[in-house]
């Protein structure tokens, strides 16, 4: 079982003042809010850390941080944790109550953006005026769960203008090679590249591909719009036999708590459980990924489930993944053995 939730409220639910007394009391959506059954009061909210992983080795009195020995396996610190979600239909959203000696790992991992490929086309004095050629060789196309979604090129498309990866470059193969032509002809002291940006801003499939501008007069950038399109440039001036300069200028990397993966994530989840395991049909669903430049932190809690006997039959692992906006740091307390903030690192905690 793989449940994502969504902490967009800058806070946790907080413990009862009154023992007993403990309710979800603000279901405003996007709150969230870690559950411990075995509290003294029968049950109630927490937001310290769920286990530490590290021990006070040294001779002093006190139990601070100093003379802190990181150890392999962190202790759990709650008997048991549960993973709530305030929703607006009144429910909250929730996983199993999970007895944290099954819990065997829990990641967290500060936002990085991620970083479109990008290829650079140099022209030189001599490409003013002769026609060039351009060969894109496409070594991975754009797979996105995304980009099979109708109304999601918000999302899709990570330069922001909305753009559905061409249908057409989809192949079997290793790689699906593009050939273009066009005129460099000359616009002030450019040699052509600004020609090359009209032309391809011209193509309807590789428009769709690649957001494109001049950069240092001469040069011509090739952004990938999408996730995971990794391209290469081959550019020859066909009149005047020769070769362009063409140079690797950024790699692909996907980063993390990328709005778009969080958008990936949110629907994936549906898709797979039925709208949250069909908790709210046939209510309209609530959409918490909402902003294509929203960032997130992000975290997840694996644990053992009995496939025999436990609430998904079948299954030996379920998952708990929560993404909160970037800054609130709020999770981190819970799930980063007390460190509020991950920044831009991903800790993973192992437990025997």
């Amino acid at each position: 079982m793989r449940q994502v939730f969504f902490k967009t409220v800058d806070a946790l639910e907080a413990a009862a003042s009154t023992a007993g007394d403990a309710r979800f009391n603000d279901l405003e959506s996007g709150k969230l809010g870690f559950w411990n059954l075995d509290a003294a009061t029968g049950g109630d909210w927490f937001a310290t850390a769920l286990f530490q992983a590290a021990i006070d080795t040294d001779a002093e009195a006190g139990d601070d941080t100093t003379g802190l020995t990181t150890i392999a396996n962190p202790i759990m610190l709650k008997r048991s944790l549960q993973v709530v979600q305030g929703f607006t239909s009144g429910n909250p959203i929730a996983t199993p109550i999970i007895n944290t000696r099954d819990v065997v790992r829990v990641t967290a991992e500060g936002y990085v953006a991620s970083t479109k490929h990008q290829q650079t086309v140099t022209f030189a004095a001599g490409d003013a005026g002769d026609e060039v050629q351009l060969r894109f060789v496409v070594r991975t196309a754009h797979t996105g769960y995304l980009d099979y979604v109708n109304g999601e090129t918000a999302f899709s498309d990570l330069t922001g203008e909305g753009y559905h990866f061409p249908l057409g470059v989809f192949n079997t193969t290793n790689h699906k090679v593009i050939n273009f032509s066009f005129t460099a002809t000359n616009s002030g002291s450019d040699n052509g590249a600004a020609a090359c940006v009209t032309a391809i801003e011209g193509n309807e499939t590789l428009n769709a591909m690649f957001n494109v501008a001049v950069a240092n007069t001469n040069t011509v950038t090739f952004d990938a719009r999408h996730a995971g399109v990794i391209f290469d440039i081959i550019a020859d001036n066909l009149t005047g036999s020769t070769s362009l300069t063409v140079t690797q200028s950024a790699n692909w990397t996907p980063g993390v708590g990328n709005a778009w993966q969080a958008r990936t994530d949110e629907l994936k989840s549906r898709a797979m459980a039925g709208h949250y395991n069909r908790m709210y049909f046939p209510m309209d669903f609530q959409n918490f990924v909402t902003a294509a430049d929203t960032e997130y932190d992000r975290y997840e809690i694996t644990y053992k489930i009995d496939g025999d006997r436990a609430v998904v039959k079948g299954s030996q692992y379920g998952t708990a993944i929560i993404y909160e906006v970037n800054g609130q740091n709020d999770v981190g307390v819970v799930l980063n053995a007390g460190t509020a903030d991950p920044v831009a690192t991903k800790t993973e905690y192992v437990f025997a």
